[in-house]
């Protein structure tokens, strides 16, 4: 199928312009756990041979197993992965950077994008902070498209801060650890009866 594409439904979608051009573009259909953007995501994810880009807030959807698991087998075919964010959790970049994908942080961007290989992209438009509530377009084999697109995340990428330090007081095992939990249950093995059948 060249040219067009088809919805979740099956349903033909718009072309539309980007950067002059007349482009075709799947719409990403609204629910409320984001399960069709983040399958898509994942998709396009793992058809990445060379690099994945990605340009977000605070790297929330990395918290759905089905994304960080795509990411990670990425990583593992050896495709570069880099991540500019406005507000990333330093527990979330302690993680990225244990996989060896780079990020950065700078001023928050309306507009997400997922792009890989320089040559297809998810398109990700503002919203209010609801889960499944953010527009979303997939352009497939779109180069000059996507080409706009890193060009974007390179000029935020050199006026951006690389976070390179691993910190790992900020992780939710690392504090929990520090300062247990009190049950009020006797677990100590040397106290306990067990009995043997």
């Amino acid at each position: 199928m060249r040219g067009v594409f088809v919805d979740i439904c099956f349903k033909p979608v718009k072309a539309v312009r980007y950067g002059g051009r007349r482009l075709s573009l799947k719409t990403i259909k609204h629910d409320s756990t984001d399960e069709n953007f983040r399958r898509d995501a994942a998709n396009l994810i793992d058809s990445a041979r060379k690099e994945v880009l990605v340009i977000v807030g605070d790297i929330r959807a990395y918290g759905f197993p089905d994304l960080k698991w795509a990411v990670e087998r990425a990583r593992k075919k050896g495709v570069s992965v880099r991540i500019y964010a406005a507000n990333p959790p330093q527990h979330v970049v302690n993680g990225l950077l244990a996989k060896g994908i780079e990020v950065y942080k700078g001023p928050l961007m309306k507009d997400h994008f997922l792009i890989v290989d320089s040559k297809s992209f998810i398109h990700s438009k503002p919203h209010q902070p609801v889960a499944g509530q953010r527009t979303r377009e997939v352009y497939m084999n779109k180069p000059v498209a996507a080409r706009k697109v890193v060009n974007r995340f390179e000029k935020l990428v050199e006026k951006s801060k690389p976070l390179t330090k691993v910190d790992w007081k900020q992780d939710p095992l690392w504090k929990a650890l520090q300062k247990p939990l009190d049950w009020k249950v006797d677990t100590h093995s040397s106290r306990l009866d067990e009995e043997f059948a």
